[in-house]
């Protein structure tokens, strides 16, 4: 789906349109978000075209992110490892570089992005990599693994986490439903 110009919104794209950009514009996000046209790329051509749908999806991410208890590597581990197994090109692209910017390692990123588990991630990183990859499967999480999450990141963070897992995979379900690519300048 092409993006859509800022002056062709409908009334009902441009609020959302609007929510999104003021999203992006307190993350400062380290990837393209808005084409020559100034239109949003990326998830966004989707959600715009289905408001109705796309609101709610928004409204879940902002609830799990606005007031989150994992470090920020961890969660990137996570998104990476979930993106990684669904191939989705503009996620890989998008959280490689913010992984990049919260400090893993290029060989960490370029590994977690080739659905990889690096030998070199904290125990932590381990445990968000090793929950993505599980949840990835569609079976529970054995015993061991849930136990060694909660001693990590506690009830919450591991719920947390489990949702994290959940909304990324449901992007990057969108994302290879529309075969949205990655822009020009990713690597």
């Amino acid at each position: 789906m092409p993006p859509i110009k800022p002056d062709d919104l409908s009334d009902e794209q441009r609020p959302l349109d609007q929510h999104v950009r003021g999203i992006l514009a307190g993350l400062h996000p380290p990837f393209t978000t808005t084409d020559g046209n100034n239109s949003l790329i990326g998830p966004f051509p989707v959600m715009l075209r289905f408001p109705e749908l796309a609101k709610p999806l928004l409204e879940w991410f902002t609830s799990v992110t606005s007031s989150s208890v994992l470090p920020a590597r961890v969660r990137e581990v996570a998104t990476l490892t979930i993106g990684a197994r669904y191939g989705a090109a503009y996620e890989l692209y998008s959280h490689s570089r913010i992984a990049l910017a919260i400090g893993l390692s290029g060989d960490v990123v370029a590994a977690l992005a080739a659905g990889q588990r690096p030998a070199d991630l904290t125990p932590e990183e381990t445990v968000a990599h090793d929950v993505a990859a599980r949840l990835h499967t569609g079976a529970p999480i054995p015993g061991a693994l849930y136990r060694t999450a909660v001693n990590a990141f506690g009830e919450f963070g591991t719920a947390e986490l489990v949702f994290l897992v959940a909304q990324y995979a449901s992007i990057s379900m969108v994302l290879n439903a529309y075969d949205v690519p990655t822009p020009i300048d990713a690597e």
